[in-house]
């Protein structure tokens, strides 16, 4: 009503009718609502000139000038009526073309499609976030036609599970010592991963001068496990209560290290405060560690969140996953390494020292997936074969 005033001035309109069109757009991008109004004019200043001009009765003066008033006033009850009525008339269209776009945005968030992947990163034990930032893709990547063909999207949503995760490689030893740290909660499998890397170093070079040090006191015969492991492979293990006390091992054999390996106390990621005891024990800022968080695979995402999070004082660089074996959903695990930017470097699975520990590969977790249809060969070309460890020797079962 204010467009036709507007555009003609001072005049009354009067609505006959009205057509309605919707353009929804594509996904709710570019969609336009409009309406067509045929109306007519009553120029009310004309109107009012007519009567005006009226030659009146002298006799009916007065009352012909009441009979105006109230002629006009009529006219102008009538338009703002008429007025409202047609506001009430759109505001109800507006309403019902709010609820069809309801209507079209929920059957696209509900294409079978979309549904049948949320129901397979739930099962896999994805979290919230990563699930809608996966099914936010779809919606933008995907057509309506390209939705229907389920195969093609699920391939292409594993693909992208696969761009989400970071692999640390590993690198040529350039310096002497090379210093690797474990770190991370009790339980998840630290000092026989310890073991499992010494194993590692060893197939690699039989000449190499391995030694592994345990920091940890508290737990009962922790210092005991690791020194039948380095009696079996003939690597010396010594326990370390402060970093003065690594130093003077490190120094006992200056020049010949090749490889240290540090074992630590496992504590729960809200102990604060022998955290920050582990932390200056491990000071040692001169051997330039590589310093690792280990975390349990069957660990739950928020644990894992939080386990990240209260270890990042020690400056962990990757992460390793362990018991691998012992879960059958690995999204927990891939959500948060995605959501905290964190790369894996290894993945221990089974008590085998000698076999059971893997260079961390993007195409291994994949395979992990649950339910899903997975194309191996072509993961195996994108993301490039199950890797080699520092051996040159594939050691998977």
């Amino acid at each position: 009503m204010n467009k036709i005033r507007e555009k003609h001035g001072n005049y009354s309109p009067s609505i006959l009718n009205k057509k309605e069109s919707y353009n929804p757009g594509f996904f709710g991008i570019g969609k336009k609502y409009s309406v067509e109004i045929k109306y007519t004019l009553h120029n009310i200043e004309a109107y009012n000139n007519s009567l005006n001009n009226m030659k009146p009765n002298n006799n009916s003066e007065s009352k012909d000038a009441k009979e105006k008033e109230k002629i006009l006033a009529l006219a102008r009850e009538a338009s703002l009526k008429s007025q409202q009525q047609q506001m009430t008339t759109i505001q109800k269209q507006l309403e019902s073309v709010s609820k069809k776009l309801d209507i079209i945005s929920s059957e696209t968030e509900t294409h079978s499609s979309i549904r049948r992947i949320e129901e397979l990163l739930e099962t896999n034990e994805f979290t919230p976030s990563y699930i809608r930032k996966m099914v936010d893709r779809i919606r933008t990547e995907f057509s309506l036609d390209e939705l229907d063909d389920f195969d093609t999207v699920q391939n292409k949503v594993v693909e992208w599970i696969g761009e989400e995760i970071e692999i640390k490689p590993l690198t040529e030893i350039t310096k002497r010592p090379s210093v690797l740290v474990l770190i991370g909660p009790t339980g998840v499998g630290k000092t026989t991963t310890v073991a499992k890397l010494a194993a590692m170093y060893r197939l690699n070079n039989e000449n190499f001068f391995i030694r592994m040090i345990t920091t940890d006191r508290v737990r009962i015969g922790a210092k005991e496990q690791l020194s039948i492991y380095g009696n079996i492979m003939d690597i010396p293990t010594t326990q370390a209560e402060s970093a003065e006390d690594i130093k003077k091992i490190i120094s006992m054999d200056s020049g010949k290290l090749d490889v240290i390996l540090i074992d630590t106390t496992g504590l729960s990621p809200h102990d604060y405060v022998n955290i920050g005891k582990m932390r200056s024990i491990l000071e040692l800022p001169e051997l330039h560690p590589d310093i690792y968080l280990t975390v349990s695979a069957s660990t739950k995402a928020s644990d894992i969140r939080a386990i990240m999070r209260n270890y990042e004082p020690f400056d962990y660089k990757a992460v390793i996953i362990t018991k691998l074996d012992e879960t059958n959903h690995i999204g927990n695990v891939l959500s948060v390494l995605s959501e905290k930017n964190k790369a894996v470097a290894f993945i221990s699975s089974g008590q085998k020292i000698r076999k059971n520990l893997e260079q961390a590969s993007v195409v291994r977790f994949l395979m992990k997936l649950a339910d899903f249809k997975i194309d191996r060969e072509s993961l195996e070309k994108k993301f490039s074969a199950l890797p080699e460890d520092i051996t040159g020797i594939q050691i998977y079962d």
